[in-house]
């Protein structure tokens, strides 16, 4: 019975950390309405400041976490600084207008957030077995999609009352917050870690340590650039909708969230697609990828701009599951917490420069259309999804090669 609760404990708080993980789409449906009511006088491109300076302060907070979590901090410890500091920072801006001091304090929020990423796939890695991974990194992903459709529905509602609420959507983050105080309990050490965490002295002075897999780096540069490449789809969605007179910010928030209903899809579907697709899981999120960028970025009705946010979103969430469940297969217990961190802070930097990407692209050609780097973020995505795809198949051939030979 106690076993039986202590997973169900641990499950819970898989699903609490991976809930609070997209806080950023707070942002999403609001950027147009916070640029033009709260501050009118400072250029669009400065004000996507505020979503994208979080996404680039992500990664140390991410490459910090990964450094030290299990080690001199716990995930609990950890965990309770991720959230409550997000909600500090996040709900502050309600109440001090100055943009430089929001700015501030959006940076402190992606750290914040940066700071829970490597919690989440480090605790599904560490917390279940093989057999069970698959099925909680899919729940996890359905948890991670109920919080995003919730963070943007209630963002889009509440920016068409007035666009100073969306600071407070953060405040929806107690609720994780309470559960991994509840229920989060530390993930026990195995004999490979307790090994490489013991004193010094310990340790052969000539013993080289485990290091970082070359692929898991490759990994997430490549999905720095695909991210990168898709991300002007939901950074320009509520400018697209408001110039082509499609609705408000509530429409743009019900098209931002069916980004995260396609997550969830996918979350559903998950251990069905690793089981059937196996080393191949990874290929078929990208050719999705590919799909879904493809058909937003030249549909001009709302159907099409449905359909392919939903297939960015079910294609997203096959990648990220798939490829952090690789890696149990090839990197180090001691390193996979920093082999997440890496991951996400590939794609928190890809979002980061898409800000910079959407005003150097209405530079060089003159031409502010806020479909024009979706689209040639297309192009982006088919080359990088394809350079991906042969080398992630070409090392599971390697690896299966290696296994049979031993």
């Amino acid at each position: 019975m106690n076993n039986t609760n202590q997973k169900r404990g641990n499950f819970i708080s898989v699903l609490a950390v991976y809930f609070a993980a997209n806080v950023i789409f707070i942002m999403s449906p609001a950027m147009n309405s916070i640029a033009t009511e709260l501050y009118p006088d400072i250029t669009y491109g400065t004000v996507l400041l505020l979503s994208t300076i979080s996404s680039l302060f992500m990664i140390p907070g991410s490459l910090a976490a990964g450094a030290v979590l299990g080690k001199q901090v716990g995930f609990k410890q950890m965990a309770v600084v991720s959230l409550g500091g997000t909600i500090i920072a996040g709900v502050l801006p309600y109440f001090i207008t100055n943009f430089t001091t929001v700015l501030i304090l959006r940076i402190i929020v992606g750290f914040c957030i940066g700071l829970g990423f490597p919690l989440q796939s480090t605790l599904a890695l560490k917390l279940f077995d093989d057999s069970e991974r698959p099925g909680v990194l899919g729940k996890a992903t359905v948890a991670m999609s109920a919080g995003s459709i919730i963070y943007m529905l209630v963002s889009g509602a509440v920016c068409d009352i007035s666009a100073s609420y969306v600071w407070l959507v953060h405040g929806i983050l107690i609720i994780p917050l309470i559960l991994v105080l509840i229920f989060l309990k530390e993930p026990e050490k195995n004999e490979t870690e307790q090994s490489i965490q013991g004193s010094a002295a310990d340790r052969s002075q000539n013993s080289p340590g485990e290091k970082l897999p070359p692929m898991a780096v490759f990994a997430s540069a490549m999905f720095m650039i695909v991210f990168f490449a898709f991300y002007p789809i939901l950074l320009n969605m509520s400018a697209i909708v408001d110039q082509e007179g499609l609705g408000t910010a509530a429409v743009t928030g019900i098209i931002s969230s069916l980004f995260t209903i396609g997550n969830a899809i996918a979350g559903v579907i998950f251990a069905g697609v690793y089981k059937a697709a196996g080393r191949f899981t990874i290929p078929v999120g990208l050719v999705l990828w590919a799909a879904g960028t493809a058909i937003f970025s030249f549909g001009h009705n709302l159907p099409l701009i449905v359909i392919g946010v939903v297939v960015c979103g079910i294609a997203v969430q096959i990648v990220w599951p798939g490829t952090i469940n690789s890696f149990a297969g090839y990197v180090p217990p001691s390193k996979q917490s920093m082999a997440s961190a890496l991951f996400v802070s590939g794609m928190n930097l890809g979002c980061f420069l898409t800000s910079f990407y959407i005003t150097g692209v209405a530079d060089l050609t003159g031409n502010a259309d806020p479909r024009l780097p979706c689209q040639i973020g297309l192009v982006i995505v088919i080359i990088f999804a394809v350079i991906w795809s042969i080398a992630e198949l070409d090392h599971n051939k390697k690896a299966a090669s290696t296994k049979n030979a031993r």
